[in-house]
């Protein structure tokens, strides 16, 4: 059976991946994401395809054999401003302010990258998610819980965000982190099946 292994220390992403059941380990990439604030669609399109293929390569890089997930989301505004990962309270609570009572598209992607041979396949998902308008003082309360914070666009639809959200356009497992229906295809072109990668193992980490 291939080993797999997953290029990030993302809970929501490692939760994701034991959902589908398969068996894995986590190993931290040593890259820095490449964000821009403001980018075409084409241009933020390919940002999130290449930040997720750079973290399964690097980790790939310091293996012999098996798979390597990789993934990436970003958030962009229904004016075009690209919108990263909540540092501050501050920070979160202005992403929060541009996405009340609009809509926003959440781009996910998602490389595998064979560590022995280095050939690699890249996917992603493009999903709008539409959120309803909340009082100021909702959004600041909702920063408060410190959940916004470490995420793109300053929530978490699985977790107390998923308040905000009024309904949604495409994949929810992308707008949590990684598309769940794309890992498993890419899976399939790499000559994994799904249900090979099932067994009664709990995933662990390195």
């Amino acid at each position: 059976m291939t080993s797999i292994y997953l290029a990030s220390t993302s809970p929501q992403r490692r939760a994701l991946l034991t959902q589908l059941g398969i068996t894995f380990k986590v190993i931290a990439p040593q890259i820095r994401e490449e964000h821009h604030s403001e980018a075409s669609a084409p241009t933020i399109t390919h940002l999130v395809r290449r930040n997720a293929l750079k973290k399964a390569q690097e980790v790939a890089r310091r293996l012999t054999e098996g798979l390597v997930i990789g993934g990436d989301t970003l958030v962009v505004t229904n004016r075009g401003k690209m919108l990263g990962k909540a540092k501050t309270s501050e920070e979160a609570l202005v992403m929060l302010r541009l996405l009340s009572g609009t809509w926003h598209r959440v781009l996910s992607a998602v490389a595998l990258v064979d560590a022995k041979t280095s050939t690699h396949k890249v996917a992603h998902a493009s999903t709008i998610v539409f959120f309803r308008k909340v009082s100021d003082a909702t959004l600041q309360k909702y920063v408060k819980t410190q959940e916004p914070l470490e995420k793109a666009g300053a929530y978490a639809i699985q977790g107390k965000g998923g308040f905000l959200v009024e309904k949604i356009n495409g994949s929810y497992s992308a707008v949590v982190g990684l598309p769940l229906e794309l890992v498993a295809e890419l899976l399939d072109e790499f000559g994994i099946p799904l249900w090979n990668c099932w067994n009664k193992e709990e995933s662990s980490r390195v």
